[in-house]
């Protein structure tokens, strides 16, 4: 969350263009995804305690590396190496979490886990841009770097060594690198859209090679005694079934966030400000609720937590159509408050139920995938989420400015420039400007009744966007009660058949 408002910081310090910022967090997000499993399966050989230590030393070291980077390039690779010290540490605290608690307890500290990583994103970036404006970007690398470091000491001291059972089996290299450019094809399609175009062959080319290389994958992964993507345990669907469903959870609230901070940023009297307030209730309503929640898990089924988490999300993807471009602060903070809410209800029930379904002897792969998974859901649900919002806000653009100067025609370049700034891509030429007033036609109440319509337009469809994924999770939750009614009577069908020879 620290990055979040380092990014524009950056961007000049470096002087790059915007659209290549997005670097920053694909790489890191790749990382994570990639050697999230990798680094699991190693968990389970030398064991979790080590690798835990390991991973906070590279990412202290790899924080400092962040702030004393002399190029941009140096950077990116600083960032790719936190990411990966971020796999090294996820998968074993899971692995953690579930291995010291039985499954009474283990609800609850999976929820209070979700409460400590929620503190995080809701602290993160307004901490983050206080740091930022008065010490400089750097200072959030230094600081990271530090805490790193400080938690070596009691790790070292109090958390004891576990490991899984030993595999018989050579380290999956080759699997390792298939999903290294599978992940990074696939994730990276959003930035070659934004500067190169999806009518450019290398756009196409870059989305074969990612699809190629993921069933390349798969048929490998079937055919290894130990894979990197262990497709066992993603076949077994008491783990997929819940992680699917916590997949498109993330991906929903990861839509809502990135439409509203350009909602917010660009409606009439909004800022920047506002919409960190936004994260802040909507990250601490989840942090609130995750221990709660966890605590439901153990003394009911985490599936009912789950499902009741997805039916209050569809009811809150609901009420987010009713922000309109006028609502209050108020309005738009208990929608997001009550978003939180259910996020932080699903999180440690997702886990409990995936985690729960997991071989003990392959509980670090199962954790890392569950983590790369997980990490996965953000980038493409903002991916998605501005693709649409960006397209709807052209399209209402164009439909209002036509609509708004009826009976005075205007050229395609006109309009092309009219879109544009109602849009905030560009200001208005000053030619065309005098031009339009000349005609009678007040630019500056134009533009602003454009850009408001196109907002009001562009996040409702967005609105209808997110249901999808919700009604989708809802779908598969009824799938998994029909899958664990199916395990029980398979379980007891040899009972049965023995009783009937008897």
């Amino acid at each position: 969350a620290f990055q979040i408002p380092a990014l524009p910081s950056v961007t000049r310090h470096f002087g790059i263009p915007v659209s290549l910022s997005s670097l920053m967090l694909m790489l890191y997000f790749l990382a994570v995804a990639v050697f999230a499993p990798i680094m699991g399966r190693v968990g389970d050989v030398y064991g979790r305690k080590r690798i835990l230590l390991f991973g906070l030393v590279v990412f202290a070291l790899s924080e400092f590396a962040a702030a004393l980077a002399p190029n941009f390039l140096s950077f990116l690779v600083a960032r790719f190496l936190q990411g990966f010290a971020v796999a090294c540490i996820l998968p074993s605290v899971f692995v953690y979490a579930t291995h010291l608690f039985d499954d009474k307890q283990r609800g609850l500290a999976l929820g209070i886990l979700s409460f400590t990583m929620t503190l995080g994103g809701a602290t993160g970036g307004a901490l983050g841009g206080l740091l930022i404006d008065r010490f400089g970007w750097e200072s959030i690398y230094w600081i990271s770097g530090v805490l790193a470091l400080g938690g070596l000491l009691p790790v070292y001291l109090i958390v004891p060594e576990i490991r899984g059972e030993r595999i018989n089996a050579a380290f999956d290299y080759k699997g390792a690198v298939l999903l290294l450019i599978t992940f990074g094809a696939l994730l990276s399609l959003p930035t070659w859209a934004s500067n190169i175009g999806t009518h450019s062959p290398l756009f196409w080319a870059i989305l074969v090679c990612g699809l190629i290389t993921l069933l390349v994958l798969i048929q490998h992964s079937r055919r290894t005694a130990a894979p990197v993507l262990d497709t066992k345990i993603l076949s077994t669907k008491a783990f997929s079934l819940p992680l699917a469903m916590f997949w498109l959870h993330v991906l929903f609230t990861s839509s809502v966030l990135y439409a509203l901070a350009f909602f917010m940023n660009n409606r009439p009297g909004g800022n920047a400000s506002q919409f960190g307030l936004m994260t802040l209730f909507m990250f601490g309503s989840a942090m609130l609720s995750s221990p709660i929640a966890g605590r439901l898990c153990d003394r009911f089924e985490a599936r009912r937590v789950s499902l009741f988490a997805l039916i209050g999300t569809l009811g809150g993807s609901f009420l987010f159509l009713t922000i309109q471009i006028d609502s209050s602060l108020a309005h738009i903070a208990a929608i997001c408050s009550l978003l939180g809410i259910m996020l932080g209800a699903n999180t440690p029930a997702s886990m409990k139920m995936a985690f729960g379904a997991i071989p003990p002897e392959r509980i670090g792969v199962g954790t890392g995938m569950f983590s790369m998974f997980r990490d996965m859901a953000s980038p493409t649900g903002s991916s998605l989420a501005l693709a649409v919002f960006g397209t709807a806000l052209a399209d209402k653009a164009s439909s209002a400015l036509t609509r708004l100067i009826d009976g005075h025609p205007l050229e395609a370049d006109t309009l092309t420039a009219l879109v544009r700034a109602a849009t905030n891509r560009g200001p208005l030429p000053e030619a065309l400007a005098t031009q339009l007033q000349a005609a009678g036609i007040k630019t500056s109440e134009l533009i602003t009744a454009a850009s408001a319509e196109a907002l009001q337009g562009a996040l409702t469809r967005v609105g209808y966007l997110i249901c999808v994924p919700i009604l989708i999770a809802l779908v598969l939750a009824t799938q998994l009660t029909r899958t664990r009614q199916a395990n029980a009577a398979s379980a007891l069908s040899p009972r049965v058949s023995a009783i009937k020879q008897q």
